[in-house]
C-alpha cells in the first residue's frame, strides 16, 4: 500500500493511507500521510476499519465535499483523477457490478424490502488464509465453521469496493450506523435477519440504501485490461483474480 503511485495531494485533496493496528496505544495516529488506527487489519473487518477511518479523518481535517475510498491494488491515471476531483460528484458514486441491478432511482428505496442470500466470498478467502482466523493480530478468533454463520447477507448491488466516492452526508451516515452497533461487523441486522457488515462494499451499499441514498453508476471509475478506456479513473490490478 505504501507504494501506491499517488502524490500526497491533488488540487487540495489529501491522499491518506490507512493501516489498522489492534494493539495501538491510542485510538489513532497520523504520521505524515499514513493514518494508523486502533482496529483489526483483517479482510473481514474492512467496514469497521473504513468507518473508524472516516470518524478520525473528520476529526483531523475540514473535509469540504467527501471521500474517494480506494483499494490498495489500483493504478491511477492521474489526469483523470484530477478531472474527477474537479467534477460534479454524488452522495454515493462508483461502478456497480451491474448498473441494471444497482438502485439509482431514490423512489425505489421507499419501503424497500431486501432479499437475502448466502455469499461464500469471505469463506473462500479464509480457506486460503486460515492462519488469519487464529492470528491474534487479526482479532477474529473463530473457525471456518463458525465463520460460515455470518455469511448470510442482503441481496443487492451497487458500487464495488475497489473504488467509490461517498459525500460528507454519506460518510456521516456510515459513521453513525457503525457507532450504533458498536462497530461490530458480526451484528445481526434485524431488518433483514442477516449479517450485512462482513463484506465492506455490501455493508456500505446496504447502509446507503437503508438510508434512502441511491447510487450513481459510472462505468469509468475503474477497469481491468478488458475494460480500459481513455476516461478510466484507475486500473484494478487484482480484478477477477483469486483472493
Amino acid at each position: 500500500m505504501k507504494k501506491l503511485n499517488l502524490k500526497k495531494q491533488y488540487c487540495g485533496w489529501k491522499v491518506i493511507k490507512v493501516i489498522g493496528n489492534l494493539f495501538l496505544n491510542k485510538d489513532f495516529e497520523l504520521i505524515d500521510d499514513i493514518l494508523f488506527i486502533k482496529c483489526e487489519d483483517s479482510y473481514i473487518h474492512l467496514l469497521k476499519k473504513l468507518a473508524l477511518s472516516l470518524k478520525y479523518l473528520y476529526t483531523i481535517f475540514n473535509i469540504k465535499q467527501g471521500v474517494l475510498r480506494c483499494g490498495d491494488d489500483l493504478i491511477f491515471i492521474e489526469d483523470n483523477l484530477i478531472k474527477f476531483i474537479e467534477s460534479v460528484k454524488y452522495d454515493f458514486y462508483g461502478r456497480s457490478h451491474d448498473a441494471r441491478t444497482a438502485i439509482q432511482d431514490p423512489k425505489l428505496l421507499e419501503n424497500l424490502r431486501f432479499g437475502i442470500e448466502y455469499d461464500n466470498f469471505i469463506y473462500n478467502y479464509y480457506i486460503n488464509h486460515q492462519n488469519e482466523l487464529i492470528d491474534k493480530e487479526h482479532g477474529i478468533h473463530m473457525s471456518l465453521q463458525e465463520l460460515n454463520k455470518y455469511l448470510i447477507r442482503p441481496s443487492l448491488d451497487g458500487p464495488r469496493g475497489v473504488i467509490y466516492y461517498i459525500s460528507n452526508k454519506s460518510c456521516q451516515i456510515i459513521i453513525n450506523t457503525m457507532e450504533n452497533i458498536n462497530y461490530n461487523i458480526f451484528h445481526l441486522d434485524e431488518y433483514t435477519n442477516s449479517y450485512p457488515y462482513t463484506i465492506e462494499d455490501i455493508g456500505i451499499i446496504y447502509i446507503m440504501y437503508r438510508n434512502k441514498i441511491p447510487c450513481t453508476d459510472n462505468r469509468y471509475f475503474y477497469s481491468d485490461d478488458n475494460y480500459y478506456t481513455k476516461d478510466t479513473l484507475a486500473i484494478h490490478t487484482n480484478d477477477d483474480k483469486d483472493q
